[in-house]
């Protein structure tokens, strides 16, 4: 123990006060026998000895109280193991890199593990002291960083009072790096990076960052014990996909829930629900080993007349309930009624010019397939309805009459999609003069790449696809690779001529020559897609590739304006969603679990989607679309659902002991000792002079 006033001991002296007065108080007086007190002494000696027991506690109280005063006036303090490392009080540069993941969300003990980690933190600010140079670095993905080292503890305190847990996994090694470039503006001799939270997996997207040249890191787990020892209990829904299921019915759905135990403990018969459209319609349980995963299937029917519905999969809460749901919008499919307009009719199966696209559009000849698919001639376009049909497929025709294109371009105004594409049956001329009003873009005579070439020559000289444009909706289910279409090799291409129609004009894709492959046009509420090359394997050989057929079945339903069915592409929390919107539309509303947001303007004219970035908060989106007439109207073909990185509800242990336990320097110096904690003993000895004054002045009372 020691004293920051061992000064103030000397007061200790006075101790001997009380001593000398009770000491003067038992003088005896001189003895005066009288008769009738010997008598009355004789009768209270038991009084006599309660008075003595009185007398020596009253003097033990003051002496007690003498020797208190100037203990508390000297300040001892104690030491005893801190938890935590050891933090230096005065002038240095730190970095507090603070948890606020998925994972600062649970509770722990009955304590919300965020609380612990906002103390842990302030604890550290009390210890360095003002003259510390100190930034807060949030340990979540895509979280702001400060733009410096500051020492208003003020200001450090707002933005701890301020964090929250946000629904993402961490970012330690972008943390991490932050912190460096922070702590390398400051001239301070001493630097440190304090992690405070309970490390867990989904702090990293896989294996620790490179220690590398990074300054001191030393954890604070505010959990207590060697680092990592103590974990949290976590299970979550990481995944579910919705299907059609024609054998349940027109509005049967097939539900697979992927569930998770992130936790140490086992799992068992935890309740697992289905709603659709908030109603419970189905339940279950789910038995899991620690770190094991299950699949649970539901079958379920949307409400009478609905093509759409929100499902909702969750689970009996615990302890971070944040991740027991997972939304889905689900929508049935709409079938397509596509017309195919053969140019090129054969007798033989594989030799028709349509053979490869019907095969794609309708793989297996299933019924189920989405695509009721009518064959015709050209010739007998006049006998057909075109409102009878969402998608016309013109493969290789010729030129049509002028009454058939005067009916197509009102069709096409009207909303109605054309895919055109080419073949030896398409002349430039012919189409430029009689089908220019339904071209996105004029024609040119191909070339042959491979002309008076054989064999692996003739392949060299072919052309590939080389930019794609994957913000569009076509194209959008490709990853950058795209390798499905990227190897596809083109011997003879159609070229277009020059235009100026750059409005309603849009190129998906490129040759690696530079020449379009695919490009979009707009006729009224309709759209057109122009093919430069084959449909069939003629001139290309991309019929046979794997990106043929999902690259068709989506123009198909782009054009039909009919997406997919079962689900909406999986938005994760934090993403930017590229949300496909209507022809002409002048402004996007989207209602999400926080708020209303409003998009309109140039954010809108001229696109075919928008990208929203305000998927902060797992939940429902509802959006509406407003055209010229300034009405917005409920599109809930476009409603989609954002969940959570599965990354982030992994909270199992996650060792840092290779970040931060560091080898020795050069100097040789070895990492520190456990750090020890301060005890500060006079405010209990202040309260027990309290104490004392108050049993002193009873015993007075009472004398």
């Amino acid at each position: 123990m020691n004293f920051l006033a061992p000064a103030m001991l000397l007061g200790a002296a006075g101790v001997a006060i009380p001593i000398a007065l009770h000491l003067i108080g038992r003088r005896r007086a001189k003895r005066v026998r009288f008769a009738a007190v010997d008598f009355l002494l004789g009768s209270n000696k038991r009084v006599a000895r309660r008075l003595q027991l009185r007398e020596l506690l009253l003097l033990a109280s003051r002496v007690l109280v003498c020797l208190a005063i100037p203990l508390a006036l000297a300040k001892p303090v104690s030491s005893c193991a801190a938890d935590g490392p050891a933090v230096a009080r005065g002038p240095q540069a730190a970095v507090l890199v603070v948890d606020n993941t998925l994972a600062a969300a649970a509770t722990v003990d009955g304590r919300p593990l965020a609380d612990r980690i906002r103390a842990a933190a302030l604890t550290l600010l009390d210890r360095m002291g003002p003259e510390a140079e100190i930034a807060i670095v949030p340990l979540a993905e895509g979280a702001p960083a400060p733009d410096g080292l500051g020492r208003d503890p003020l200001a450090l305190r707002d933005t701890l009072a301020g964090m929250r847990p946000q629904p993402r996994p961490g970012d330690l090694a972008g943390a991490l790096a932050r912190a460096a470039r922070l702590l390398a503006q400051s001239r301070q001799a001493v630097k440190t990076i304090y992690v405070i939270g309970v490390p867990v997996r989904g702090w990293t997207r896989g294996d620790l960052p490179d220690r590398g040249d990074l300054p001191p890191i030393a954890l604070v787990n505010p959990l207590g014990g060697a680092p990592g020892e103590r974990t949290i209990d976590n299970a979550a829904v990481v995944d579910v996909q919705v299907q059609t299921d024609p054998a349940a019915g027109s509005r049967g759905v097939r539900v697979t829930a992927t569930v998770a135990n992130f936790g140490t403990t086992p799992i068992d018969e935890r309740g697992i629900r289905l709603s659709i459209d908030g109603r419970p319609v189905a339940a279950a349980t789910v038995s899991l080993r620690p770190g094991e995963q299950a699949v649970k299937r539901f079958a379920a029917a949307l409400p009478n007349g609905a093509k759409r519905a929100d499902l909702v999969v969750e689970l009996d809460p615990d302890a971070l309930p944040v991740d027991d749901r997972h939304y889905v919008r689900a929508q049935l499919r709409d079938d397509v009624r596509a017309l195919l307009v053969d140019g090129d009719a054969r007798t033989i199966r594989h030799e028709d010019e349509l053979f490869y696209l019907e095969t794609a559009l309708r793989p297996g000849d299933r019924g189920d397939s989405g695509v009721v698919v009518t064959r015709a001639l050209p010739d007998d376009l006049a006998d057909l309805s075109l409102d009878a049909f969402d998608v016309v497929v013109l493969a290789n025709v010729r030129a049509l009459s002028p009454p058939d294109v005067s009916r197509l371009v009102d069709w096409l105004r009207a909303g109605g999609g054309l895919f055109i594409t080419v073949g030896d049956r398409v002349g430039a001329d012919d189409y430029n003069a009689a089908m220019a009003d339904l071209l996105p873009q004029q024609l040119r005579d191909p070339i042959d790449t491979g002309y008076g070439a054989r064999g692996p020559e003739r392949d060299v000289r072919a052309l590939r696809l080389a930019k794609l444009d994957r913000d569009h909706p076509v194209l959008a289910p490709f990853d950058a690779d795209a390798t499905g279409l990227r190897d596809a090799r083109f011997y003879r291409v159609m070229l277009l001529g020059p235009t100026t129609r750059v409005e309603h004009r849009r190129v998906l894709m490129r040759y690696s020559n530079g020449a379009a492959a695919l490009v979009e046009g707009e006729l009224g509420d309709g759209h057109v897609l122009l093919w430069t090359s084959t449909i069939d394997r003629d001139w290309t050989d991309f019929p046979i590739h794997p990106g043929f057929l999902p690259l068709v079945q989506r123009a198909v339903r782009h054009l039909a304006r009919k997406p997919d069915d079962g689900q909406r592409r999986d938005v994760r929390v934090g993403w930017r969603y590229d949300l496909p919107i209507l022809p002409n539309t002048t402004r996007v509303e989207i209602v999400g679990p926080t708020g209303r947001t409003i998009m309109e303007g140039e954010r809108v004219a001229g696109r075919s989607a928008v990208t929203f970035a305000d998927t902060d908060t797992p939940g429902l989106y509802r959006v509406s679309f407003a055209t010229a007439s300034g009405k917005a109207e409920r599109a809930p073909e476009a409603d989609f659902a954002v969940n959570l990185d599965p990354r982030a509800s992994d909270v199992r242990r996650l060792d840092l002991r290779a970040l931060t336990e560091a080898a020795p320097d050069v100097a040789g110096r070895q990492p520190a000792a456990r750090p020890e904690r301060r005890v500060e003993l006079w405010h209990a000895i202040a309260v027990g002079l309290l104490g004392l004054l108050l049993l002193e002045s009873v015993l007075v009372a009472r004398r």
